[in-house]
């Protein structure tokens, strides 16, 4: 009589056809990960490997590559004449099962002791990419309109071209090709000629924010920061330990006279002369001179975030700072999150010649380089002429959604909020009547599935009115009125 296997089942094991792994992967990795949580103990005999063929739709062949290498791990053993075991030679902590959660705050655990950044990252916040697309979430291109057939052509360009430098690490300042398609569309485009050698690429634009404030500004240095601002990139300053310097902003941007007075000493200046973030306002020619001045004088830098400075829809786009800097003071950073889309995840910095020797080599050593495929496929994108044309399409369809927007907001929201529009970007400013919280009216929104961010957690140390941040670009023009009446009826209950 054959014998019976008297083993567990294993219904942990579940194969995902969706899932990029391999079939005996996924069944490897469920296996070591039921030995770990202690789902099987040491000494468990699992069943004969046609069993699970069976139980799972797939060859002998492959269950016994997946015990097999299992066996090489030290995890399994088999007995001659028994079957295959969980070893027994496995340490038993390694096997307890782990009854702590992983996530979230736990009284019995001790809390770990980190560096100083460890520390300080404990306090502040980074969310940004896990905020769900719900209509008027900021910051948000038309995802509904990229060009994906022409991107993937660009792509598959790349790679069926079989060439092995777009396997490996690539350039650490990052291939040449793309550093020269940037150099030419900020000539053409932002007015801001400049050699490739000058641009360092970076895996997106926080990415390019933390190599130059390393490289350029010890912990306690200060650096200015526009008051309101981005609060993902002030709390990034912060936790790389710098003092941040908050610097009132009016309609004439940044008030650099002001932020002269009250942090003399500062090392950095961050700006978003272009379009302010979250305001709208633009740096005025006269404070872009004072600021260059003050860089000169005091031996100090300027961070330039060209922030949405693509998106102009009253005339061209306007001449960034640096092209006006002619003692080479300014450290220009851009990135295509915006212009294409977030998740693409490349960001370049263009330099004064006297900082590119140890901004590549900071670059290497923290970022090694991004992907190489992704590089040469936004160059390809950019050669062929796609992302200006890409970005002519979306100047003509923002300024409609814009214009929807802002006509449909103001007559929805009268009584309730405000709407703030500048000529560029891809958000407006809701500012919120009767004295409103925007944090719970922000609260209310998101409860009615919209999304917003609320302008409070941006201010640093001046009050301001309760408002809320909108993004508009994102939102096609036959859904605006809709949500715009959810959004008034989510403010109307707070």
């Amino acid at each position: 009589m054959a014998k019976q296997f008297e083993g567990p089942i294993l219904p942990f094991l579940r194969l995902d056809a969706a899932s990029a792994l391999p079939k005996f992967r996924q069944v490897q990795d469920q296996l070591r990960m039921a030995i770990l949580r202690g789902h099987l103990r040491a000494g468990t005999r699992l069943p004969a490997s046609r069993i699970l063929a069976e139980e799972l739709d797939l060859s002998r062949q492959t269950l016994v590559r997946v015990l097999e290498n299992l066996r090489a791990e030290g995890y399994l053993e088999a007995r001659q004449g028994a079957g295959t075991f969980v070893s027994a030679a496995l340490p038993r902590q390694l096997t307890k099962p782990r009854l702590t959660p992983v996530r979230g705050d736990a009284s019995d655990i001790a809390a770990p002791r980190l560096s100083r950044i460890g520390e300080l990252s404990r306090e502040v916040s980074a969310e940004i990419g896990q905020m769900e697309h719900k209509p008027f979430l900021p910051n948000q291109p038309a995802l509904d309109r990229f060009p994906f057939a022409v991107w993937r052509k660009c792509w598959n360009a790349v790679t069926r071209s079989g060439k092995a430098v777009a396997m490996g690490y690539g350039d650490i300042a990052g291939e040449l090709v793309l550093r020269q398609r940037i150099a030419e569309y900020l000539a053409l485009h932002r007015r801001d000629p400049c050699d490739p050698e000058q641009i360092v690429i970076t895996p997106g634009g926080h990415a390019a924010f933390t190599l130059a404030a390393l490289a350029l500004a010890d912990p306690g240095d200060g650096i200015w920061f526009e008051d309101p601002g981005p609060v993902t990139t002030s709390n990034l300053f912060r936790t790389l330990g710098l003092r941040l310097c908050p610097a009132d902003v009016d309609a004439d941007g940044m008030d650099i006279a002001g932020a002269m007075a009250r942090h003399p000493d500062a090392r950095l200046a961050f700006v978003m002369p272009s379009r302010h973030h979250p305001l709208g306002v633009t740096l005025s020619l006269p404070r872009r001179l004072t600021l260059l001045e003050w860089a000169r004088t005091n031996d100090t830098w300027i961070i330039e975030d060209d922030y949405d400075s693509e998106f102009r829809y009253d005339g061209a786009p306007l001449p960034s700072m640096r092209s006006i800097d002619s003692h080479d003071r300014v450290i220009y950073a851009g990135s295509f999150s915006k212009a294409l889309y977030p998740g693409i995840r490349v960001g370049y910095l263009v330099l004064p010649p006297q900082l590119v020797g140890s901004f590549r080599s900071l670059s290497g050593l923290i970022h090694r380089s991004v992907p190489v495929e992704t590089q040469l496929a936004l160059a390809e994108f950019i050669g062929g002429g796609h992302f200006a044309s890409h970005l002519r399409r979306m100047r003509g369809l923002y300024a409609e959604r814009r214009a929807v927007f802002v006509e449909a907001g103001r007559a929805t929201l009268a009584g309730l909020a405000r709407i703030d529009c500048s000529d560029s970007g891809l958000n407006a400013l809701a500012w919120l009547e009767d004295g409103r919280n925007d944090r719970a009216v922000h609260a209310a929104v998101r409860d009615a599935g919209l999304q917003c961010y609320p302008l409070s957690d941006y201010t640093i140390a001046t009050p301001r009115p309760g408002a809320l941040i909108l993004g508009y670009a994102g939102v096609p023009t036959d859904r605006m009125k809709p949500h715009l009446l959810r959004l008034a009826e989510a403010i109307a209950r707070t």
